[in-house]
């Protein structure tokens, strides 16, 4: 025992007289304290920031939100959590909803860093800054528009204060207006970007977002002068060929104002997405042929009354660019019925194939189930919808009408004549048909007042793929109180 103490106490003793070789700074060692200094560590800041993006899976996320699609999958119970998303069964235990929002404010946190930390001494760090408020903008208007009242963040926090308190609707779209205005000036025009920093937001991204913002506030004036100086501006066009709007040959072209960027490198694993491959058709269900799609686990399948709205319509172009029956995948030796010979579809299948953001063969790296297709948040033909939009809310159906025309004319559409209430309805037919499946359309029908009655029976009968249905009494739109509205915007 003796000898412990007198062993104890030289160590002691070692480490006393060594206490100042013990201050020194580790070597090799970037803390956020001596991190965000220079312009090299702004661009790592914000290219984590964009990183940040790719956690997100709007894709799925709010696809499944929508009337458009139906669960799928092998069988019932395959993904729970967005088999509950899809029918509106789901509850604060939704996993689902609780990544969604985790990632949502993962992504704020890296926006307040940048912010905060850096100092605008340089041209570098203030654009950096300005992007870090643009994305900050867009994931709060993703948390205002689908939760209504949230903490409102904007720096970083101390573990004591990590129960902050819900922030009003009103100053939380206060905070975005903010951010998208100061940094307008600031961002470079499109034009203005070098090959490879066509990944980071442009003027044209913040102008975008901030008259969306005024837009789903019902500030309709505001939101079409920003659309205006948007559309103004030359920076952006109508890619002429709508089947590859969102294909692989046109990320970053005329249409692009932004969107999530994702490689199929296998180098960089990472940066893939298999969101596609989920959603590619069913294995057991699929005969592919030579139209290029792949096979997948069958989430997502088309609904049949997405299907019958562009026949209503007479839209041809976006039709056989956006989904497929039967027939038409028979000219390609394509099936979607089992290939063991029963002649069913998968469930969830209603006899239609998915097209727009497709399990596309050619467009899938060499790691498994990665795809390198971009995600679109923003592009022009939504920015022509939304300014038809705001135009005909505040009593300008003239300039309303030139800019739906444009997105008709674009897949031979003839132009429409109605004005007022009557046009209104054809914006949202419109964009119904433009947008599909491009994870916009919940958040459409929410903002328009529209979900009680298109989402009144949603998941009440899911069908089987062999004819039959699954009776769900309890499925159908509600009133939530934690998630699935912006009940009141204003």
């Amino acid at each position: 025992m003796k000898t412990q103490i007198i062993s104890l106490f030289a160590v002691l003793l070692l480490l006393g007289s060594c206490s100042d070789w013990l201050d020194t700074e580790q070597k090799g060692v970037t803390t956020q304290d001596n991190f965000y200094q220079t312009d090299e560590d702004a661009l790592a800041a914000v290219y984590a920031i964009y990183d940040s993006l790719q956690q997100g899976e709007p894709f799925l996320f709010k696809n499944f939100m929508g009337d458009e699609v139906n669960t799928g999958g092998g069988a019932r119970g395959d993904n729970f959590g967005y088999e509950e998303l899809n029918e509106f069964r789901h509850g604060t235990s939704n996993s689902k909803i609780k990544d969604y929002f985790t990632n949502l404010y993962k992504g704020i946190y890296l926006c307040n860093l940048a912010v905060e930390r850096l100092e605008d001494d340089t041209e570098t760090k203030r654009q950096v800054i300005a992007e870090a408020k643009t994305i900050r903008a867009y994931y709060y208007m993703e948390l205002v528009s689908l939760w209504g009242r949230v903490p409102l963040v904007l720096r970083e926090l101390q573990p004591d204060e990590y129960a902050q308190p819900n922030a009003e609707i009103a100053e939380i779209w206060a905070q975005i207006e903010q951010d998208l205005a100061e940094t307008i000036p600031v961002l470079p025009l499109k034009s203005q970007q070098s090959s490879e920093n066509r990944v980071r937001t442009s003027k044209g991204a913040a102008q975008a977002w901030l008259g969306k913002a005024y837009l789903y506030q019902k500030k309709y004036q505001e939101a079409a002068a920003q659309f205006e100086e948007l559309i103004a501006s030359g920076e952006y066009g109508l890619h002429t060929e709508f089947a590859t709007i969102l294909r692989e040959e046109q990320e970053f072209g005329i249409e692009s104002i932004f969107e999530i960027s994702l490689v199929a490198d296998p180098s960089a694993e990472d940066e893939g997405d298999s969101d596609f491959y989920a959603c590619g058709p069913r294995d057991t269900h699929f005969t592919p042929g030579t139209l290029g799609i792949e096979a997948g686990w069958g989430f997502m399948p088309p609904k049949k009354k997405l299907y019958d709205a562009f026949v209503a319509a007479g839209d041809l172009v976006r039709r056989q660019a956006t989904l497929m029956n039967e027939e038409e995948m028979a000219a390609y030796g394509t099936s979607i019925r089992a290939i063991d010979g029963s002649g069913s579809f998968q469930y969830g299948g209603e006899g239609y194939l998915r097209l727009k953001y497709g399990a596309w063969y050619v467009e899938k790296g060499t790691t498994w189930g990665k795809y390198g297709t971009n995600i679109r948040l923003m592009r022009y033909g939504d920015v022509l919808l939304m300014a038809a939009e705001a135009y005909n809310r505040s009593g300008n159906d003239t300039r309303a009408l030139m800019y739906i025309n444009q997105v008709r004319d674009r897949v031979d559409l003839p132009p429409l004549t109605s004005t007022g209430d009557q046009l209104f309805e054809d914006i949202k037919t419109e964009r119904r048909l433009e947008l599909a499946f491009e994870h916009v359309r919940y958040q459409d029908l929410i903002r328009w007042g529209d979900a009680p009655t298109a989402f009144a029976d949603q998941g009440k009968q899911v069908p089987r793929g062999d004819g039959t249905y699954i009776e769900l009494a309890d499925a159908g739109w509600k009133e939530k109180t934690g998630f699935s509205q912006f009940r009141k915007m204003k």
